[in-house]
């Protein structure tokens, strides 16, 4: 435990004034670093003990040092009031390449893995979030220009250079590889060689071009009294909104979660065509994260759950068909 500088003091001070208790005064902080992940960004949780007119409160905080790209994406999203982002705050106004935000703490539950069960009521709750953002921001071109925008060259950089091709030709290059998935290998080779092409009839498709978070997963939702939150917005682009399906609602049959919750918001798709969709969707997904499952699994063959899982992505296995219920 720590007591934090005087930046980080006055930026929690802010916070916890702007949307905690207008009247705080802090009596006392302590600090804990916590593990960055992915990212790298520096991120400590503060328990902020504080007295108001009605007697002595604690709540937790989060710091976090932040990309600009993640700051104007979760600004964004707050002046809109969505409800499955946490709430942000920074006393930073010039523009650079890293800031100081400070978050409300969700705590540390997840939601489930892509392996591990998970409710339907689960999944709807998701699908309802996320579909709030997307909506709010569909065609919204103008005012999302400060976001990159997805496009066949990111596609090809994220998939040949980055990501997937990379840990392919390591795990091709393991002699244990080619008996666990030879029958995969070649069809997994086949959808690579499309999926660039492919993946131009999501990109020019004019109607689903929105604001999405582009990388998805369970580190990132977090649940707080059953509701999901969505956060590490530091990837967020101007892209087709299935991009964000895959990763989490697997299959047609759960994503039809979210097809429903677009057409809750005004939004009607045909399930064949939100189908042929999520199906290009889903193979690119499949290859976007492959890769860290190659890596784990040539250091312990136990992950072949993990990599089947996202080769079936990638050819279409277990993706099911779109229920025919109404």
């Amino acid at each position: 435990m720590t007591t934090p500088d005087q930046p980080t003091y006055d930026l929690l001070e802010s916070t916890l004034r702007r949307f905690v208790a207008p009247d705080a005064r802090i009596a006392e902080i302590t600090s804990l670093p916590l593990p960055g992940g992915m990212s790298g960004s520096a991120i400590a949780r503060h328990a902020v003990h504080y007295a108001t007119a009605d007697g002595a409160a604690t709540v937790s905080l989060i710091t976090k040092d932040a990309d600009e790209r993640e700051w104007q994406a979760l600004e964004h999203l707050q002046s809109q009031q969505q409800p499955n982002i946490p709430f942000a705050h920074t006393l930073h106004t010039a523009r650079g390449e890293r800031l100081q935000i400070c978050l409300r703490d969700l705590g540390d539950q997840t939601r489930p893995s892509s392996l591990d069960p998970i409710s339907e009521r689960e999944l709807a709750r998701e699908a309802t979030g996320i579909a709030a953002i997307h909506t709010a921001n569909f065609q919204a071109h103008q005012s999302l220009a400060w976001l990159p925008s997805m496009d066949a060259n990111y596609i090809h950089d994220m998939l040949f250079v980055r990501a997937w091709l990379p840990a392919w030709k390591s795990a091709l290059a393991d002699s244990r590889f080619a008996p666990t998935f030879r029958d995969s290998i070649p069809r997994v080779e086949d959808a690579a060689a499309t999926i660039v092409a492919a993946m131009a009839a999501l990109l020019n498709d004019a109607e689903s071009q929105t604001l999405i978070h582009a990388d998805l997963n369970p580190s990132n939702v977090l649940v707080d009294d059953g509701q999901p939150y969505f956060s590490d917005w530091q990837t967020a682009m101007r892209g087709p909104f299935y991009i964000d399906l895959p990763h989490h609602h697997c299959t047609l049959a759960q994503a039809e979660h979210y097809r429903r919750a677009l057409a809750a918001q005004g939004y009607a798709i045909a399930r064949d065509d939100f189908a042929e969709r999520y199906r290009i969707a889903a193979r690119y997904i499949g290859f976007r994260y492959m890769w860290w499952t190659l890596e784990y699994w040539r250091e312990d063959p136990t992950q072949t759950p993990w990599v089947q899982h996202y080769i079936n992505l990638v050819t279409g296995e277990g993706i099911g068909t779109p229920p025919t219920d109404d």
